[in-house]
């Protein structure tokens, strides 16, 4: 008669536990990394955004700054950006007192996850303008 220690019978059950958790983890593990890198290029081009929205401001806030300066700042901060924002959209307005700039575009996709698709960002600022002393601004 043949002696086994419990050890090893419970060794034997176990056999095939490993490669089942791996089948099972390794997928779910792969969607959370991609998950992350997705986040990453939607936040990437949330910051690319906001940053042409912001030079665009910077470009039409001064005296005798136009929407088409403000347009052609923010689109020109996009294009050196160098292809990494889809289908970008600017659009512009300045007044007498205020300049605002807004930018929304298609973010690089990895995974169809709602809500990590469109992005728009907005910066605006006072239009700068002469004053003389004493007068309300």
């Amino acid at each position: 008669m043949r002696h086994t220690h419990p050890r090893q019978e419970s060794g034997d059950r176990d056999a095939g536990s490993v490669a089942v958790e791996l089948a099972v983890l390794a997928p779910l593990a792969l969607i959370l990394l991609v998950t992350v890198l997705q986040a990453g290029l939607w936040w990437h081009t949330r910051t690319l955004c906001h940053s042409a929205a912001q030079h665009g401001v910077q470009a039409a806030r001064t005296v005798t700054g136009t929407t088409g300066d403000a347009h052609t700042a923010a689109t020109s901060f996009l294009h050196r950006a160098g292809g990494l924002v889809g289908d970008p959209v600017v659009t512009a307005s300045v007044d007498a007192r205020q300049v605002r700039v807004q930018v929304a575009a298609t973010a690089p996709r990895i995974l169809p996850i709602p809500g990590l698709e469109r992005v728009e960002q907005e910066a605006r600022a006072a239009k700068e303008r002469f004053t003389v002393p004493g007068e309300m601004p």
